[in-house]
């Protein structure tokens, strides 16, 4: 009716590459946060990530190419590595988190008030099995009580000499909290505690991380003191167990392990589990593309990036799906769906997969020879030195422009509008997806027929060093949307120029090695610059 050809030869392909960058999307945003939310600081997570997975990278990708082309299993070992993406991306919902200190709360009493201050810092002192319960006015829902757990340690009274008929009985604390003690033979009580309603941002800050509040009422083991002063001075230090106060339980909670993360097991498996994600995603990544170009055959250079604008439109979509299924419920972000996710559309993968039919490498005797003298080719040498430099810079940029926008936001706004830099930033993702990345892909083709390999890798670099330098001058985050129509020159014209010149220079029955291997290999030395370059901005 309209005129529109599908072929469909090539529609598992196109599904295919839909489906793994879709996947990837889900996984890959969010691996920095979920290692937050398992008790990891950015700083750890990055650390070591970036170091064992640079150093898988070396490893899996070239060997994954000589691989494939020397056993021809090129379509089962694609095949696996799907299959393993789905099994990883389940276990990732059972990593434990890491054992995280607890928060410091200081109860003060003296002759004229009682407060309850919130430090939120590391602390030496040793946990216990008695429980304090508090109980705190919600400023929000009128006259209801917010019920909250501590776990008290230990309390420093006036002198050991102090009689206990010297205090008062009526409303002091220190009378009830020694009565208590003498009794129980211990020094730990159960006490509630109402304090008086106050918004946490309007509490009394000591220092950045302490909120002092002030006591209003307390009960211990039934004894109720309105009121309550201290004429022998009282101070006991307990921790949070919880509050249905988010806000208190917010500054109350020590969400990061301060310790030596390498000496966690939790960590251990979390990066193991990491390390087997990441060598399916290399592994996937590297073997869809030559599996697209010998399916292409002769017509590679013109249509490869119409198959490869397939990624950016899974990268897109999943993106903003994501995102919204994440935040759905704005007080608790859950990332079981990203779990979920990923490991369902890995299974319609495979059953796409199967579908497609792979060539594989004919065995040849000159094989080796040919790569050999490949590489000491004049033009070669400047291909490998430019897809190097190419994938530095991508990988800064992919890296740090998110940060960089968060910097610029926190300057102009000082954290005043906090949901617009999140609005941007799922602007830009748009932008680099469907703005720039899929139209640049879909004409590739024309443009390399047009100007030539050369003059389109010179244009790629030239377009990366105005990109680069107009990142340095904006003041204004909103302006990164307008930067990112580049990104379909810089990454998408960039890829489509990579693959389809390395399919044109290949020897015969090399293809894999060529690219999975070399290029992959030139792709990690890229990436090992950025990252000794940039760890210690990180750290």
């Amino acid at each position: 009716m309209f005129g529109i050809k599908v072929n469909t030869k090539l529609l598992p392909l196109k599904m295919c590459y839909f489906l793994i960058f879709a996947c990837l999307t889900f996984m890959d945003a969010f691996l920095p946060t979920i290692a937050s939310q398992l008790g990891y600081s950015i700083a750890d997570y990055y650390d070591a990530a970036m170091k064992f997975m640079s150093v898988i990278s070396m490893v899996v990708v070239p060997l994954s190419g000589v691989i494939v082309d020397k056993f021809r299993i090129k379509k089962k070992l694609f095949l696996m590595s799907i299959f393993g993406i789905g099994v990883v991306s389940i276990l990732f919902l059972f990593v434990p988190k890491a054992p995280l200190d607890l928060a410091k709360i200081e109860l003060k009493c003296d002759a004229q008030t009682t407060t309850m201050t919130v430090v939120n810092e590391n602390n030496n002192l040793q946990t216990t099995s008695n429980f304090t319960y508090s109980t705190v006015a919600n400023h929000t829902r009128g006259d209801e009580l917010i019920t909250c757990k501590l776990n008290c340690q230990y309390a420093e009274l006036c002198s050991a000499g102090f009689e206990i008929n010297n205090l008062k009985t009526q409303s002091d604390l220190s009378y009830v909290w020694m009565r208590t003690t003498n009794e129980s033979q211990n020094k730990f009580n159960q006490i509630d505690l109402a304090l008086i309603p106050k918004d946490l941002e309007q509490t009394e800050q000591v220092n950045a991380n302490s909120y002092v509040f002030q006591v209003l009422s307390v009960q211990i083991n039934g004894t109720q003191i309105r009121t309550p002063i201290c004429q022998c001075h009282l101070k006991t230090f307990c921790h949070i167990a919880s509050c249905s106060n988010d806000k208190i339980m917010k500054v109350a909670t020590v969400t990061t392990y301060r310790g030596n993360v390498f000496n966690l097991y939790q960590f251990w498996i979390f990066i193991g589990l990491l390390a087997t994600y990441w060598s399916c995603d290399l592994i996937s990544v590297a073997l869809i593309n030559p599996i697209c170009l010998d399916t292409l055959g002769d017509k590679s250079e013109e249509d490869f990036g119409r198959q490869k604008c397939w990624s950016s439109i899974g990268w897109g979509v999943s993106a903003i799906f994501i995102e919204w299924l994440v935040y759905l419920d704005k007080k608790d972000i859950d990332h079981s769906p990203v779990f979920y996710c990923g490991a369902l559309i890995m299974a319609l993968n495979l059953g796409v997969v199967k579908t497609i039919k792979v060539v594989e490498t004919n065995k040849s005797e000159g094989r080796w020879k040919n790569m050999g003298g490949l590489f000491t080719k004049y033009y070669m040498i400047r291909f490998c030195i430019w897809s190097i430099f190419n994938t530095l810079f991508h990988t800064i940029v992919t890296n740090f422009l998110f940060w960089h926008m968060y910097d610029m936001d926190s300057a102009n706004n000082g954290h005043s509008q906090r949901e617009w830099p999140k609005t941007i930033h799922g602007l830009a993702q748009v932008i680099q997806c469907f703005g720039s990345e899929i139209p640049f892909f879909f004409w590739s083709g024309w443009i390399i027929r047009k100007i030539g390999y050369g003059n389109c890798m010179a244009v790629v670099m030239g377009s990366m060093a105005i990109r680069m330098y107009l990142y340095t001058v904006i003041w204004n985050p909103t302006w990164v949307i307008a930067i990112e129509l580049l990104n379909g020159v810089t990454y998408a014209l960039g890829f489509s120029v990579k693959m389809s010149y390395a399919k044109k220079v290949a020897p015969p029955d090399t293809l894999n090695t060529i690219i999975i291997g070399f290029i992959g290999f030139f792709d990690f030395i890229g990436t090992l610059l950025f990252i000794n370059g940039t760890k210690y901005i990180i750290l």
